[in-house]
């Protein structure tokens, strides 16, 4: 508490007696030089820029005759060199991009300040101060190529990331579409307004909503974070928009609809069982903003407003349907987002400046769900329940050319709550106070195959129906306060600074029957049970790094130490829960410091060298540590909110020893409602208490290493080159261990590998499977004892082991703007990933999991498959290239290349419980093919757009046509990977072509 007192007072203090806060986004540096070659101390460099509300910034050279002058706002710039007794020299027309260091040197003659000397020259565009590896996406780039203009997937762009699911046209416009990129998936990508953080508070750390309109420029990094982040994934910073001294404006409408899209499905996919594909019914996205001055030089305004509707079709299911019982479905997924959005700038004094901005955003989900699922039962958002915002304040204090005050505060919070159909949301009890029948029969049903019954909508059959999943009400809120001091000379940029980050993580949950049932191929085969209602109140006390990064010029050498402190602690708050179905009222006090960790250092060094001395070529390195991402996710393990646990159900009366019906393993009642006679009490006497899982005394928070060589070039007027080598390797993972359970406690027996012909696909067979196993071959399979199941969920640890996953990625990028004003950037990357989950050994069995560390695909968690290493897992090449041209007449053109391998694909069998001896005592799905084996296939996506301009006064005015997926590619996304009916079934494959009409206007 100290400690945390001490940095409250800190961040008051700056706040108040120091204010500011500007995140230095870029920086013109350089050296000043005589005649004769000899260093120039005190010559005034003044950087001068219609971007700047203050106009302009200047800096002094030092005694090695270097100046750094920093906090600049993209934008292009007037460098003038002055110094009694030489003549001036000015650098015109300077493009400095966001998050850059220009380097612009100069000779200053002999001569009197009357004589200026004009110098012209290409804009720099090798960075040989800094090593972190940065694209800058700018507005005139956004605007001219077929962009999506959605912030979550701008790193379509950017060698290295990949997104989880792609945007076709904006369909991803209402998801978080998973960037990841060199060995670190979505939960460690930070997204930031002008330095800003606006993750949410959400266990995914997920990026916010944001309005396209309000970006200057978006810098994407993806490797070599200075000491001022915390996290070492992809870091989005959006530039925003100020205003200006001009009243200016912009105006996009674009939109598609289902008649605009192509039909990609052909022979081959026919004979996989898909009939349509996923696709739109429209997406609209209409986007208008207005800026300008209040006060010239002294108060500028921004304001923009958008619509997003993205209205989508699930493969394989028609739009419109009439189910058994006679009703009209839309069986679609219709949804939208509208926001708003206000931002000043401010400049109160020539060396005082205070900018804020916030974000209101609503967001609209009529229908969620995937294949196979009966869209009645599917989740819905409403925009009176799904309230999203973002905000910041920033203000920055100049004291002097060399010093630099920063201080700020943002603001990200999600308030949102995902319930079930309202046909569907039947309450728990009656007027009488009684349980209500109809609310235990409206249990949530799964099955492994597609399940033809007469509460299923669909006449080929329903893998989840009745309900999908539980009510979720979301209350979080993400508040963070940033404080530095830089003292800059002409040699070193040392700054010092603290971030701490607080909040809110409240999620209460509700159930339809507090349980889902669950077939197998038609037949009642278990029921998960939950300890419904719950709510899980965790708190973030502080999330505190205080840091200092240094950059020191020797010559042509620049090396950036910095130290990195990071403190984390969060906390149980103390809970109530009503009684549920299978669990009573339950009381449990607050929990706090879990965890509670301080003093992790977490050193950064990196080093770029001007390799001649020319500006035009970089040798860069970087070694970094980066501690895990953290919100309320680690203290919500230790919750006793929702626990869950799986009982046997024949849907008949069980036995006296609850393992199976009274006399015969057969349905007896058949009603299709899991009753409490029919499923039994838990086998676990603490279920429904206090989780009895705890972190390991001295438990460690995760850490990431990451290495980084990488060499720049310009090879000639308007064209660079750049490779890199990138490597990461995890320190402190953590696994939970169930201490109650060892090796000894399992049986092992032999069943048949299982065949992979499927009935629901022509020629009864995935052909994509033949060869990769041995169908008929012993497969060894691990039982549980029935005294270990039932303590299986108790006395759970989770501490730290030796496990790994290991990156090693090489990418390669050429960028050039084209002679006529065209640009052009196109890059190669290639990439291998291996884990090694072997220090689980509570299921020798090897269970899949989801891949958290690469955040694609799952992978074995113990078993014969922990140890990638020893499987041939290879390289996977990924191949980029975007750029815009005008052509005569006022055309232009533009596209978007994008190519990547397939994803892993894992096939999973759940073993049948009659196959284990004495009767299965815990599901058991085991993994059938090694690592590297099978992929989905290759993906590639071309962009392709036309647009005409015209100019009237002051305003331009564009119209065009955008195809996305232009080739109409259909390579498959997703299929059923379980061995069953289902299996191969093609569940997603990637959208057809689609054209977007729109229409831009500026003045």
């Amino acid at each position: 508490m100290e400690r945390r007192s001490l940095c409250g007072v800190l961040v008051i203090l700056c706040v108040l007696l120091l204010p500011g806060l500007v995140a230095a986004q870029s920086q013109i540096a350089g050296t000043v030089k005589d005649e004769s070659g000899g260093v120039l101390p005190g010559v005034t460099v003044e950087a001068a820029s219609p971007a700047l509300i203050e106009k302009s910034k200047s800096a002094v050279t030092d005694a090695n005759g270097r100046y750094e002058i920093v906090d600049l706002r993209q934008g292009t710039y007037k460098v003038t060199f002055t110094l009694t007794g030489f003549q001036s020299v000015v650098r015109d027309g300077v493009e400095l991009p966001a998050n850059f260091t220009a380097t612009i040197n100069a000779d200053l003659k002999v001569g009197s300040l009357e004589e200026t000397i004009t110098v012209s020259g290409q804009t720099p565009l090798v960075d040989v101060q800094q090593a972190a590896k940065t694209q800058v996406i700018t507005r005139d780039l956004i605007d001219s190529l077929p962009s999506t203009r959605n912030i979550m997937s701008v790193g379509n762009f950017v060698p290295g990331i990949r997104m989880g699911t792609p945007d076709i046209g904006g369909s991803r416009s209402m998801e978080q579409p998973s960037p990841r990129a060199h060995g670190l998936a979505t939960g460690q990508t930070v997204q930031q307004v002008d330095g800003m953080s606006v993750n949410s508070a959400e266990t995914c750390l997920c990026q916010s909503y944001f309005d396209d309109a309000l970006n200057a420029e978006v810098t994407v990094t993806t490797s070599t974070q200075s000491a001022e982040q915390s996290s070492g994934g992809i870091r989005t910073n959006s530039i925003p928009k100020d205003g200006g001294n001009v009243v200016s404006g912009a105006v996009f409408l674009g939109g598609s609809k289902h008649d605009w899209q192509s039909n990609n499905i052909n022979a081959y996919l026919r004979s996989q069982n898909i009939t349509s594909a996923n696709g739109i019914v429209h997406i609209q996205n209409f986007d208008g903003s207005l800026g300008g001055p209040f006060q010239k030089d002294k108060l500028w305004f921004f304001i923009a407003a958008r619509h997003i509707s993205t209205d989508e079709l699930v493969a394989n299911t028609p739009a419109f349907l009439i189910a058994p019982n006679g009703e009209f479905i839309r069986s679609l997924l219709d949804q939208y987002i509208r926001n708003t959005t206000a931002r000043m700038t401010w400049q109160i004094s020539q060396k005082n400046k205070f900018a804020a901005m916030f974000q209101r955003t609503w967001k609209r989900k009529g229908k969620d769900f995937t294949f196979g699922v009966d869209p009645r039962a599917g989740t819905q958002r409403d925009p009176h329940h799904a309230h999203y915002a973002i905000g910041d304040g920033k203000y920055t204090n100049t004291l002097s050319s060399k010093i630099l005050i920063e201080a700020g505060y943002s603001t990200a919070y999600q308030h949102w709550t995902g319930f079930v159909q309202p046909q569907t949301d039947l309450p728990r009890y009656l007027p009488s106070g009684q349980v209500n029948p109809a609310w235990i029969a409206n249990a949530q049903k799964n099955d492994t195959a597609l399940n033809i019954n007469p509460q299923c909508a669909y006449s080929f059959g329903c893998t989840t129906w009745v309900n999908e999943s539980q009510d979720q009400r979301t209350d979080d809120t993400r508040r963070v306060v940033v404080a530095a001091m830089s003292y800059v000379t002409g040699t070193h940029n040392i700054k010092f600074g603290l971030q701490d980050s607080f909040g809110p993580v409240h999620v209460f949950t509700d159930r339809q029957a507090d349980l889902t049932e669950n077939y197998r191929n038609g037949l009642p085969n278990n029921v998960t049970v939950y300890t419904t209602p719950a709510a899980s109140l965790v708190h973030v006390n502080y999330d505190l790094g205080y840091y200092v990064q240094d950059s020191w010029t020797i010559s042509r050498l620049t090396l950036s130490p910095g130290l990195r402190v990071e403190n984390f602690n969060s906390q149980i708050d103390e809970t109530t829960n009503p009684a549920g179905r299978f669990a009573p009222a339950r009381f449990f006090p607050a929990v706090k410091n879990l965890p509670n960790w301080n003093g992790d250092l977490a050193p950064r060094f990196s080093m770029a060298y001007d390799l001649f001395g020319t500006g035009r070529t970089a040798l860069k390195f970087g070694w970094s540590r980066y501690y895990q991402q953290l919100t309320g996710n680690f203290a919500q393990n230790y919750v006793s909110a929702t626990q869950s646990e799986t009982r046997n159900w024949f849907d008949c009366d069980i036995n006296a020893a609850g393992t199976g019906c009274s006399g015969v393993n057969l349905p007896t009642n058949g009603d299709g409602i899991a009753q409490a006679n029919e499923i039994g009490p838990s086998k676990n006497p603490t279920f429904g208490q206090r989780v009895d899982r705890n972190p390991a005394p001295g438990i460690k928070r995760q850490s990431n290493d990451e290495t980084m060589v990488a060499v720049s070039h310009q090879l000639f007027s308007g064209v660079s080159v750049t490779a890199g080598y990138y490597r990461r390797t995890y320190a402190n993972i953590s696994i939970t261990r169930h201490t109650n359970v060892s090796f000894a406690d399992y049986t092992s027996f032999n069943v048949q590998t299982p065949n992979i012909t499927s009935p629901n696909l022509a020629g009864g067979t995935d052909s994509t499977l033949t060869g990769l196993f041995t169908p008929g071959a012993p497969l060894t399979v691990y039982n549980i004892s029935s005294a270990a199941a039932a303590i299986y969920g108790s006395g759970l640890v989770d501490l730290n082991v030796p496990d790994q996953s290991i990156y090693n990625g090489f990418d390669f990028l050429v960028q050039a703007r084209v002679r006529g004003g065209g640009t052009l950037l196109g890059s190669w990357s290639t990439e291998k990933n291996v884990s090694v989950f072997c220090s689980s050994n509570d299921d020798p069995n090897g269970p899949a999991v989801n891949d958290l560390y690469l955040g694609a695909g799952i992978v074995s968690n113990g078993g014969r498959f922990c140890d990638e290493r020893k499987f041939h897992v290879p390289f996977t090449s990924e191949f980029k290239a975007s750029g815009s041209y005008p052509l005569p007449l006022a055309f232009e053109v533009g596209a978007v290349l994008q190519s990547y391998a397939g994803t892993p694909r894992v096939i999973t069998y759940n073993v049948p419980a009659p196959l284990f001896p004495g009767g299965q005592n815990n599901p058991e799905s085991i993994i059938l093919n090694p690592p590297g084996s099978l992929r989905y296939p290759r993906y590639n996506q071309v962009d392709f757009n036309v647009k005409k301009n015209f100019r009237v006064g002051r305003k331009t005015f564009s119209g065009q046509i955008d195809l996305f997926n232009a080739l109409n590619q259909n390579a498959i996304w997703a299929r059923n990977n379980s061995i069953g009916a289902s299996l191969g079934q093609v569940q997603q494959i990637l959208q057809g072509r689609i054209m977007r009409l729109a229409f831009q206007m500026r003045f």
